[in-house]
């Protein structure tokens, strides 16, 4: 069973569209609304076969998650009591990996947060941004210890996190990096096993596994 709701995707698959092909419209815009994400995972973008660990690149084509995920991007057992705490470690991560600033990283995402959850349901959750001082797009998944409120719409909270940060000037490969993050976690069964990882590079077998048996 897919864990997104296909009623009433038209409106925010034409606002994803328009926010990408529109150098005025970034994804931190009120038109991304709380489901924007997941009618992402509508579109399809053909089929990636280089290796990027760690980034997704600007070739038009659709890759899945594990192509630019490594272990150090992958955090679990993440314990927070709150989306707020959940993000703040989400982007002390980010600035380890991109020398940027935490503070910045965190202020972005929650200035996204305001304008709706990126809560997509199913206890998922991709929270997003575009940082001008990045080059390319990143992610970084985290597994959290319990579940915590995102303001879902369908009210379940969340335990899956996905963090993306895009360069500013590159909205369309940061439209298909939320994409392919939620296409790869589509299936409930992949959900379950990457809940039940120990490590980071379990967690990153599981994402394997799946994406051979996709292939």
């Amino acid at each position: 069973m897919r864990w997104f709701n296909i009623a009433g995707f038209g409106k925010s698959t034409l606002a994803s569209v328009l926010a990408s092909r529109s150098r005025d419209s970034r994804l931190d815009s009120p038109s991304c609304t709380s489901y924007t994400c997941a009618a992402l995972a509508l579109h399809s973008f053909g089929s990636g076969t280089g290796r990027c660990t760690g980034f997704i690149h600007s070739t038009g084509l659709f890759m899945s998650i594990i192509d630019y995920l490594a272990a150090d991007q992958i955090m679990v057992g993440v314990a927070g009591s709150s989306k707020k705490q959940v993000i703040e470690q989400l982007a002390e991560r980010a600035a380890e990996l991109t020398g940027l600033c935490q503070r910045s990283l965190f202020e972005i995402v929650m200035r996204r947060e305001r304008l709706g959850s990126t809560a997509i349901g199913s206890g998922i959750a991709i929270p997003h941004a575009v940082h001008h001082d990045l080059t390319r797009t990143m992610g970084i998944i985290a597994v959290l210890t319990k579940p915590v409120d995102f303001d879902a719409q369908d009210r379940k909270p969340v335990d899956i996190v996905c963090l993306v940060i895009g360069p500013q000037n590159a909205d369309s490969d940061h439209l298909k990096c939320v994409s392919s993050v939620a296409r790869s976690l589509r299936e409930v069964a992949i959900c379950n096993r990457l809940r039940t990882a120990k490590t980071p590079h379990e967690l990153l077998g599981c994402l394997k596994n799946a994406s051979d048996v996709a292939a």
